[in-house]
């Protein structure tokens, strides 16, 4: 079984936020503050989480029916928590 830190997983996803945006991050803030507004914006973004460093290597594979139309940032990583238990990772805090 494969195990992955789950700060590790949150540390990626809210560089790649911040990234984006420029912007810090927080839990509570709504995705689209930092990528934009819209269904499409929001797809595209799942794609890109799936194929960024360290995601990709790991197999992640968000769909947009695993992730609300407008998540917050913290909605977002749960779908990516539950994506890595679904396929049956270990995920710990380390």
């Amino acid at each position: 079984m494969k195990t992955r830190d789950i700060k590790i997983i949150r540390d990626r996803l809210f560089a790649r936020l911040h990234e984006v945006s420029g912007k810090r991050v927080s839990y509570h803030h709504r995705v689209s503050t930092h990528i934009g507004k819209g269904r499409q914006t929001l797809i595209g973004f799942l794609d890109e989480i799936n194929s960024s460093e360290g995601f990709k290597e790991d197999g992640l594979t968000l769909v947009p029916g695993e992730v609300p139309w407008k998540p917050n940032v913290e909605v977002l990583l749960g779908a990516i928590y539950d994506d890595y238990l679904s396929r049956g990772w270990r995920l710990v805090y380390a």
